[in-house]
């Protein structure tokens, strides 16, 4: 009985032990402009089915260690403060992730961030924010939403938006829409 018991005591501590780094590295990157509280993503969806979570540190050893492949994405990374990417599935869930998405976006709105895309297409939604201060972006937020998953960016830092791309493709993120023929990369 007292094997088990401490069992699961070790096995809660060891969980506790493993996750600091995590919420440690989540609080840090709370104090910069950029940061987005998505609030509550678990709650809504469950747990995240793709989870990243990367702060200035390792972001700064990826920079330093493509400096001599790729001089600007290493530069890039160097002025990230953190990448935060939730991947959710979220069939059977479109009301509340719409709900959430909606909230979150005027929440930005109030803090000053610029709302640059809006799509609001029968089978998708998506909102991409930019933290604007001193002609600097200092933070970009895009939230995806279809039929069967939700997807929330949030990229912390210094960042030329002539190098969002190089960021996206990066991260395997693409929020440009190339490729679908849709035509919505005009430039009216």
């Amino acid at each position: 009985m007292k094997s088990v018991l401490l069992k699961k005591i070790l096995a809660a501590g060891l969980t506790a032990l493993v996750s600091l780094p995590a919420m440690a590295q989540e609080d840090s990157l709370k104090d910069f402009a950029g940061y987005v509280d998505f609030g509550e993503l678990n709650s809504i969806f469950g747990e995240p089915a793709v989870q990243i979570s990367v702060g200035a540190s390792l972001l700064g050893l990826v920079g330093s260690l493509s400096a001599s492949e790729d001089p600007e994405t290493a530069e890039l990374f160097k002025r990230l403060k953190g990448v935060r990417v939730n991947v959710f599935e979220t069939e059977n869930m479109v009301d509340g992730a719409v709900g959430l998405v909606k909230d979150v976006s005027a929440r930005l709105s109030e803090l000053g961030w610029d709302s640059v895309v809006t799509v609001n297409s029968q089978d998708e939604q998506v909102r991409v924010f930019m933290m604007i201060r001193d002609n600097q972006v200092e933070g970009i937020t895009v939230m995806a939403l279809d039929d069967t998953e939700s997807v929330f960016v949030n990229i912390i830092g210094n960042i030329n938006p002539d190098q969002l791309g190089k960021v996206m493709n990066n991260f395997d993120i693409e929020i440009n829409g190339n490729g679908n023929g849709d035509g919505d990369d005009s430039d009216d």
